[in-house]
């Protein structure tokens, strides 16, 4: 997937300056739950919060930080949408969550959850990748 046009412009002068000072809020959308851990993990005091829109039902954590120093002066927030991440949302007991609903967690509950997810295709249930072709059956 390609960046918006937006995104592509900010992304070009972030990588020509020198220094960047922003004043206001901040907000980074996470494709994996390790990116959201890491977040966590390195955001002072973060506020760990999973939500349901009330409208659609999906499923989102996310987690935020207010900041009062250079580079960034406002609220940082990083949000992971958990409709492609079923079994981390179940793994951090949210199932009876209803749409409208949220829930604080921490970011211990974060680390344990991401701690129990399967390392390989086979352990979660999944197809195991296709391999490539060996020297003897080509």
């Amino acid at each position: 997937m390609y960046p918006a046009k937006d995104a592509r412009e900010l992304a070009i002068l972030l990588r020509i300056s020198r220094e960047i000072d922003v004043v206001g809020d901040v907000t980074a959308t996470v494709d994996n739950p390790s990116e959201l851990l890491a977040w966590a993990l390195i955001l002072a005091h973060p506020q760990v919060l999973a939500w349901r829109a009330t409208d659609s039902g999906h499923r989102y954590l996310q987690v935020s930080a207010h900041r009062k120093r250079a580079p960034i002066r406002g609220d940082i927030t990083a949000v992971l949408d958990c409709e492609q991440h079923a079994d981390y949302w179940d793994a951090l007991d949210l199932t009876g969550l209803n749409p409208g609903d949220r829930r604080e967690l921490g970011t211990d509950a974060l680390s344990s959850a991401w701690a129990t997810m399967p390392l390989t295709p086979d352990s979660a249930g999944q197809a195991a990748p296709p391999q490539p072709p060996s020297a003897e059956s080509a």
